[in-house]
C-alpha cells in the first residue's frame, strides 16, 4: 500500500522544494501570469521540447502580444511563425481561439474550467494548466514528467491508472502554491531523475516521424507557406513519396481544416 502519511508527504515536498530552490529553470513563460501568454506556451509545449519552444514563444509574443493582435493573423502567418514545432493545427487552433475570445469574451480568456473546455484546442490538461500557471488554482495536471516523478518516488507500476495518479497528486499538492509546485515537479523530473526513469515508459508513444504521414504533412505545409498553392505531384517529388501517400496526407490536412484540395493542387484553407 502506498504511504501517503503526513510525514511521507512532507518529506517528499521538502526534497522537491529543496531541489527547485537550487536548480529551478528560469523560463520566459514562467515569468508571467498573463493567461494569453500562458495559453500560447501550453499550446506550444504539447509534445514539443522546451528548448525548441523558447525561441518560437519569444518571437510569437513579440509579434502577437495580445489576443486581439493574434485574432488578426492569417493562417499563413500563423503557420509560418509555428514552422518547426510540428502538429501545425495547434497554430490554427490558437488563431481560432483568439477570434472567439475577442468576439465573445471581450478579449479576456475565461477562468471557468467548464467554459475553457468548450474552446478550440483546449482539453482537460491545457485547461487545468492555464488555471494553475495563470491563476494559481489549487488543481493538478498530469504531464509525462509529473507522472514519472510520482511513479518513481512512490514505487508504483507504470500501469497505475491516471485517475489514481491524479488523486495522489492532489494529496501531494501544497496549499496555495500550485503554480510553483508544478514547475518544481517538472524540473525535478527533467533534471534530477532522467537516468533513473528509463524503466518508466511514457503514457503515450509518439509515432516515428521519418517516412510517416506526419512527414508528408510537414512537407505540404512548408511548401504552402511559400506559395499560394502546390501540386500534389510537386509534393510527391519533394517528399520522395508516392502520389497515393501524398494524397492521403493531404486529405488528413483537409479534414483538420488546414488546407483545401483540388484534383491536382492543394492550398491553405
Amino acid at each position: 500500500m502506498i504511504d501517503l502519511s503526513t510525514r511521507r508527504v512532507q518529506a517528499f515536498r521538502r526534497k522537491v522544494w529543496r531541489f527547485y530552490a537550487q536548480n529551478g529553470r528560469s523560463l520566459p513563460f514562467r515569468r508571467t501570469t498573463d493567461p494569453y501568454r500562458i495559453t500560447v506556451a501550453e499550446f506550444m509545449l504539447q509534445q514539443t521540447q522546451v528548448e525548441r519552444v523558447i525561441p518560437k514563444y519569444k518571437a510569437w509574443i513579440k509579434r502577437w502580444p495580445t489576443w486581439k493582435s493574434l485574432a488578426d493573423a492569417t493562417p499563413r502567418q500563423l503557420l509560418t511563425a509555428w514552422s518547426g514545432l510540428g502538429y501545425n493545427r495547434r497554430a490554427l487552433y490558437l488563431g481560432k481561439l483568439a477570434g472567439i475570445i475577442c468576439e465573445r469574451f471581450n478579449g479576456k480568456l475565461s477562468d471557468d474550467p467548464i467554459q475553457l473546455l468548450t474552446l478550440p484546442g483546449i482539453g482537460a490538461y491545457t485547461a487545468n494548466a492555464v488555471l494553475i500557471f495563470a491563476h494559481n488554482r489549487p488543481l493538478v495536471t498530469m504531464d509525462t514528467n509529473i507522472r514519472r516523478v510520482i511513479l518513481h518516488e512512490f514505487a508504483l507500476p507504470a500501469s497505475t491508472a491516471r485517475a489514481d495518479l491524479e488523486e495522489i497528486a492532489r494529496r501531494l499538492l501544497p496549499r496555495g502554491r500550485a503554480r510553483d509546485w508544478h514547475n518544481a515537479l517538472m524540473d525535478y523530473s527533467r533534471i534530477a531523475l532522467p537516468g533513473r526513469l528509463t524503466h518508466i515508459p511514457p503514457a503515450t508513444m509518439q509515432s516515428t516521424f521519418k517516412g510517416s504521414q506526419r512527414e508528408i504533412r510537414g512537407v505540404i505545409i512548408k511548401s504552402l507557406i511559400g506559395a499560394g498553392r502546390v501540386s500534389l505531384a510537386e509534393i510527391s517529388r519533394l517528399s520522395k513519396r508516392p502520389l497515393p501517400d501524398v494524397r492521403r496526407a493531404a486529405e488528413s490536412l483537409q479534414k483538420d481544416g488546414i488546407i483545401r484540395m483540388g484534383k491536382r493542387f492543394v492550398m491553405l484553407a
